[in-house]
């Protein structure tokens, strides 16, 4: 299926792209704090709704 250079690589470039939005997300956090009212309530919707698949997949197989 991959290769152990080829899952490194994504597992290497996730980590990173994490970390980059994150610091940009703070970034720009801090310069306009209204814009960014509520939206850890979003981070949660989104995570929420992923282990709803996650679980509901685990469920109906």
């Amino acid at each position: 299926m991959f290769s152990k250079g080829k899952l490194i690589f994504a597992l290497v470039f996730i980590i990173c792209f994490i970390i980059m939005i994150g610091y940009q997300y703070y970034k720009d956090s801090q310069k306009n704090k209204a814009l960014f009212k509520g939206t850890y309530w979003v981070l949660i919707a989104v995570v929420a709704v992923m282990v709803g698949y996650v679980l509901f997949n685990k469920a109906i197989n």
